[in-house]
């Protein structure tokens, strides 16, 4: 008996297996139920901004037409366009556009973030963890992933261009001005899906994709300040940044569409480098090859700690040079600003109000790297790199007290190193040499709070390692309720169940030892109960 294969269907399925684009649709498919709680939450959360974030501006900034003037002129000094900017049109003020004006360019970051980390989540995680690889062994694509993270991001980008222009007519925009306003944020986000496809072929790990993504995304931001700081408008400098091509389209200054297609240009080229660059090289390899370590450890690596340090030392250098060009930047503001009767500063000196807001940012972004340095501990566990390390004669315990240990310590360095640049560009630009002492002071100040927040996900590690992502639901909570608290008329206990809103930070903060004692206490106990409970649980192997 002779068995027979039909050559047409052959030539059939040989065409499917070998298409660059096969799976594609079940790639998004499979994407968008991965990322159904995920990507809502960060279109939601941008939308409910917008509403927010201008009642905040029209109750506490510009309650009155002469605070709204008062605010447009303050607005217009070129150190605080490097931070906002530009005003358009500014000879005809209104709320709405004092809202752009303040607050449009923190959009724009977040719609950017938003793609980052989603087109990162879906190419080079996917490599790095090896489920790329088992889903290439089936009838998918070369490009198939890829594209399903660049379909994925695009559709984020429109329900999030959708939302936030409803969100815009809410507070009064009109209808063409809103949807420019979300279309501008659709750009920006595109833009940077496609540099985070990019930088998802150069390197071998999500965290340094991510992280190449986002230098990109700051020298757009340094690039469009700088551009700010030469014209009220924006000058060269500014259409040299991708977030300031959205800015130019002018919401509700002349409501102009073409600077858009400049985002798209330039999303399209970066795709098409993307793909040539995946046509390039192997599944979970990269262009950028990790450099290869010595041959033996030095003797110095024999202990957990100096282990701990060996590994987070990058991490601490980039976060530290980056604390130093902002703390610079923003204090290097200081001098530009005189004394003013804000309703929201209350008839303080607004130089010193500017440095006690800027040092509580600073906090706030170091008990991000915080809680980031704890998830890369349980990345560690998970994807099988504890179990060698525990395989010695290092305990549990010793391990991750040993890792908290050093992430507490480089709590300290980043403040201390954020506090010096900032109170070095203030004493620079103020030519009042005192303000730098009292900056540093004020930043050291926070490291309680701080501490919490490293020892809350801590805590979760040990005894619930797979909720440790609820450590950023307590960080943005308290980041909410205290800057924003006040403006919705939170009841007082709710306010005070934020970690950072028990230190005085306004103006420049004054030094509470119950509140201290209290926060370190706090610290401490999580931190016993996450050493705890990783003793006694478990380990993750995958």
């Amino acid at each position: 008996m002779t068995a027979t294969v039909s050559p047409a269907h052959s030539r059939t399925g040989s065409r499917a297996a070998s298409g660059h684009l096969t799976g594609t649709g079940a790639m998004v498919r499979l994407a968008l139920r991965r990322d159904r709680i995920k990507l809502p939450i960060w279109v939601l959360a941008i939308t409910v901004l917008v509403p927010r974030f201008y009642y905040a501006a029209t109750t506490a900034v510009v309650p009155t037409p002469e605070a709204l003037a008062e605010a447009t002129e303050l607005i217009q000094v070129s150190f605080m366009r490097v931070l906002a900017g530009p005003f358009f049109d500014a000879e005809a003020v209104t709320t709405q556009k004092y809202f752009l004006a303040a607050y449009w360019v923190e959009f724009l970051l977040a719609a950017a973030l938003m793609n980052i980390l989603l087109v990162t989540r879906h190419t080079r995680a996917e490599e790095q963890t090896g489920r790329a690889e088992l889903i290439r062994a089936a009838v998918v694509g070369r490009h198939a992933q890829l594209t399903a993270a660049l379909i994925v991001a695009l559709l984020g980008d429109a329900a999030l261009a959708v939302f936030t222009a409803v969100a815009a007519i809410s507070i009064g925009f009109p209808t063409g001005g809103a949807l420019l306003f979300g279309a501008s944020l659709a750009a920006a986000g595109l833009v940077f899906a496609a540099v985070a496809a990019v930088t998802a072929q150069l390197t071998e790990y999500a965290r340094g994709a991510g992280g190449l993504a986002g230098a990109v995304l700051f020298g757009a931001w340094i690039l469009r300040g700088a551009g700010a700081m030469q014209s009220q408008e924006g000058g060269p400098l500014f259409w040299l940044s991708p977030i300031g091509w959205s800015q130019q389209a002018r919401v509700l200054a002349g409501d102009r569409w073409w600077p858009l297609g400049l985002s798209a240009l330039l999303a399209g080229l970066l795709v098409a480098g993307a793909y040539a660059l995946a046509s390039r090289r192997d599944l979970a390899a990269a262009f950028v090859a990790p450099r290869p370590g010595r041959a033996t450890a030095p003797s110095w690596l024999r202990s957990p700690f100096t282990l701990a340090l060996r590994l987070q030392q990058g991490a601490i250098g980039w976060w530290g040079a980056a604390f130093v060009t902002v703390g610079l930047v923003l204090g290097g503001m200081t001098g530009g600003m005189s004394t003013t009767a804000l309703p929201i500063f209350a008839g303080a000196d607004f130089g010193r109000a500017w440095l006690s807001l800027m040092v509580f940012t600073g906090s706030l972004y170091t008990g991000v790297f915080a809680v980031l340095s704890v998830l890369r501990l349980r990345a560690e566990e998970v994807r099988g790199r504890l179990g060698p390390v525990l395989a010695g004669p290092t305990g549990r315990s010793t391990w991750l007290g040993s890792s908290l240990l050093v992430s507490a310590l480089a709590v300290v360095v980043l403040l201390a190193v954020y506090g010096l640049a900032l109170g070095a560009g203030a004493a620079a630009s103020s030519g009042d040499p005192a303000l730098a002492g009292e900056v540093v002071r004020a930043c050291l100040l926070r490291i309680p709070e701080v501490l919490v927040l490293l020892a809350v996900p801590a805590a979760l590690l040990g005894l619930a390692p797979r909720a440790i992502s609820a450590a950023w639901v307590v960080l943005v909570y308290s980041a909410f309720v205290q800057i924003l608290g006040p403006y919705w008329r939170v009841q007082g206990w709710l306010v005070n169940t934020s970690v950072l809103s028990h230190l005085p930070w306004h103006p420049l903060g004054a030094f509470a030892p119950v509140a201290t004692v209290v926060l370190v206490a706090l610290a401490a106990a999580l931190t016993a109960l996450g050493l705890y409970g990783m003793r006694r649980r478990d380990l993750t192997t995958g």
